[in-house]
């Protein structure tokens, strides 16, 4: 929140801040019925990141706070049960939005997307939902939603803007739901988890695939994104494209409630499972730079506190967060 009021304040046009939330915002079994007895923390936990756009420069200046939808918004689950969860959130944040909060859920509860948002005049965002992908059985709906991703890369690419392309699931990652798990082949585990769904949401799972293959011949055949940024992943990712028409960068940016620990990989810029966030920043003499800030401990959290002690034990979070890399995506130097 600190962070977001010190960019919206001195900033002269509206808009200028946008901040995404790449999913799994209400985990691990998103917003219940308001009659379910943890409606309360499930709308707790959610309220915690709305408030992130609760400053007056927030308001004032325009910001907005774009929140995605992940499996576990989803409830971890498909069908009607799942999206109703879904809807849940979604009237939470348009509740929290009528009180004054500048925030939403994009794409809508039960869209595909892609919804195209402009930040400034150089920068577009395509923001999708995964999951709905994931769960998607219909192979008529499914050539929809790769028409209109190609439509929206072709539209960004005519009008000059760098692109960054956003969902709750990566487009690769080094950590767990990228990587097979130990012996599991071997076991024979692996077909059955498959078949049960379990591991629909790794890279690694038929569907997943599917969905990467068509990207990426959206991308070699139109336009390739500036960045792809996604979370799932528990960790901070920054990474070259493991194929030749991936984003020219990829980010993992899941790290903001818990942590997973990542492999090493050639693709790798950097990688830590510390929590923090990344801000990529569009400047006036047109360089783009990517700032990672974390913690410098793995272990922040204030769960176990309440009152004046948990809110000293949240300042003290944030007074730990430090920039811990930094990169130049577009210009002529090579660092920020």
């Amino acid at each position: 929140a600190l962070e977001v009021e010190e960019w919206a304040e001195p900033t002269p046009g509206d808009s200028a801040v946008t901040v995404v939330f790449l999913g799994d915002n209400v985990y691990p079994v998103g917003n219940r019925d308001r009659d379910h007895p943890e409606f309360e923390a499930d709308s707790s936990k959610l309220w915690g990141q709305v408030d992130v756009l609760g400053g007056p420069s927030a308001r004032s200046r325009g910001a907005r706070g774009l929140f995605l939808a992940g499996n576990h918004d989803w409830g971890n689950r498909a069908g009607e049960e799942a999206l109703e969860r879904l809807r849940n959130q979604e009237a939470m944040l348009e509740a929290a939005r009528a009180g004054g909060w500048p925030v939403e859920l994009v794409p809508r509860a039960g869209e595909p997307g892609p919804v195209t948002v402009d930040v400034g005049d150089r920068a577009r965002l395509l923001l999708v939902d995964t999951h709905w992908f994931l769960q998607e059985r219909d192979p008529g709906a499914r050539s929809v939603f790769f028409g209109r991703v190609r439509q929206r890369l072709s539209d960004a690419d005519a009008e000059g803007r760098h692109l960054i392309l956003a969902a709750h699931h990566p487009y690769q990652s080094v950590g767990p739901h990228g990587e097979r798990m130990p012996g599991m082949k071997a076991l024979g585990l692996e077909f059955l988890l498959k078949k049960s769904g379990t591991l629909v949401q790794d890279l690694n799972s038929p569907i997943y695939g599917d969905l990467l293959l068509e990207l990426e011949s959206s991308f070699r055949d139109v336009a390739r994104p500036l960045i792809f940024a996604g979370g799932h992943d528990h960790s901070l990712q920054v990474m070259d494209p493991a194929t030749e028409y991936g984003p020219r960068t990829v980010l993992v940016s899941g790290a903001g409630s818990k942590l997973s620990d990542y492999a090493d990989s050639p693709h790798l810029r950097y990688a830590a499972s510390r929590p923090g966030y990344m801000t990529v920043i569009f400047r006036k003499n047109g360089a783009v730079d990517l700032f990672v800030t974390a913690s410098a401990s793995r272990d922040v959290s204030c769960e176990e506190e309440t009152g004046e002690s948990r809110a000293m034990c949240v300042r003290d979070g944030a007074a730990a967060m430090r920039q811990v890399y930094s990169e130049r995506l577009v210009g002529p130097e090579t660092s920020p």
